[in-house]
């Protein structure tokens, strides 16, 4: 009886550890050609955006978590990427208003959208240009996943699990606040000039 009882504490310990631990991205094998972009303790791999005027840098790291507090800056990859896999997992707030910027062109928008009609600025919307397909968005302060993919201009987006964009064409001009660069690799960029925001688990694929 005491070695079952042992055993029955033993388990329930192990699924409380494993309950409160962080999840894990969907993509972790890196032998499949994966790259994650935040190591989970600083923000190595990353910059502030070039602009006119320098900015506070908001962004920090709590337990694992990328959180960015206003006043802030957008941040970018040090690496560049043309065509590539994109796994990403975002925290919204209630004033919540960031993105997705990939080569520093498309944004793919976030914005606390849930329950609401769909729009060309709601969150999952290639930024004023395609609305979502579906609003996918889960309620403030849950956390949310997107899975992308980006082939020269056709961009497929999952929400959620849902998908909310197939193969659209996304044009030859750049969205939201989009850089000046000519085609070609650009880095991906985390819109931080806005309000609260907290990333992790951020995972990329080169396709080139």
């Amino acid at each position: 009886m005491r070695t079952r009882t042992c055993l029955s504490l033993l388990f329930l310990a192990s699924f409380a550890a494993m309950s409160l631990a962080p999840a894990l991205a969907q993509p972790p094998d890196t032998k499949k050609g994966w790259i994650a972009l935040f190591n989970g303790k600083d923000l190595s791999g990353w910059k502030p955006r070039d602009g006119e005027k320098p900015k506070p840098n908001g962004w920090k790291v709590v337990d694992g978590v990328y959180v960015n507090t206003p006043p802030s800056t957008d941040i970018v990859t040090e690496r560049e990427f043309y065509d590539f896999d994109l796994y990403a997992e975002v925290k919204l707030a209630a004033t919540t208003n960031s993105g997705l910027y990939l080569r520093d062109k498309y944004e793919v928008q976030i914005l606390n959208s849930f329950g609401k009609p769909l729009s060309e600025n709601m969150c999952g919307a290639l930024y004023r240009r395609i609305a979502p397909s579906v609003n996918a968005c889960k309620p403030v302060g849950e956390w949310e996943t997107f899975e992308l993919s980006f082939l020269g201009r056709r961009l497929t987006v999952s929400h959620n699990g849902r998908m909310v964009h197939d193969a659209i064409d996304v044009g030859p001009k750049g969205t939201g606040n989009s850089s000046e660069r000519p085609d070609g690799p650009g880095p991906l960029r985390l819109q931080g000039d806005h309000q609260e925001v907290s990333f992790r688990n951020i995972w990329i694929r080169p396709r080139d």
